[in-house]
């Protein structure tokens, strides 16, 4: 009896590996499961800070325009310190997120941009890409294909109405 042997090396040529150049600095990032759980719980508290910022609460409702000052500008301060944790993490340096923020004139769109580029870069060489396009893909043709089925559906009830006259 003979074994089947594979060597699946050969045929995965797996590379998550790459060298991301971004605040005039190059890192080799390895786009791993630990650097997207970050890169994701970032992106919540990225979704959390929006959301905190957009919707009106009876605690902010009862700050005095001082007091909404100093809490807004928290919560930006916090919101780029996170960002900037998670580019460490990312980029595999300590005081990469810094020196990106510092190197774009602190700005957080910046901060922000860099880390979705990221997570895209990921989504790509992992797959998660192409099947979040073709999720989406599908469910714009059930929004069409349901449309004309409720269009046919109404036509043939017509039909049966006037057939019976």
């Amino acid at each position: 009896m003979s074994a089947i042997n594979m060597d699946l090396d050969k045929r995965f040529k797996f590379n998550f590996k790459r060298k991301v150049t971004v605040g005039g600095e190059t890192y080799t990032v390895v786009f791993n499961d630990a650097n997207d759980e970050a890169l994701r719980d970032l992106q919540l508290e990225v979704q959390d800070f929006y959301d905190k910022q957009t919707k009106a609460t009876d605690e902010f409702e009862k700050m005095t325009v001082d007091q909404r000052k100093s809490y807004l500008n928290e919560q930006i301060k916090q919101f780029v310190k996170d960002c900037e944790e998670t580019l460490d993490k990312v980029l595999g340096k300590k005081g990469a997120g810094k020196s990106i923020y510092e190197y774009y004139d602190e700005q957080s769109y910046a901060l922000i941009e860099t880390i979705r580029v990221l997570r895209e870069t990921k989504e790509k060489l992992d797959g998660t890409y192409k099947a979040r396009q073709r999720e989406k893909h599908e469910a714009r043709t059930a929004q069409y294909t349901g449309r004309k089925k409720r269009v046919s559906d109404y036509a043939d009830a017509n039909k049966k109405r006037g057939s019976h006259k």
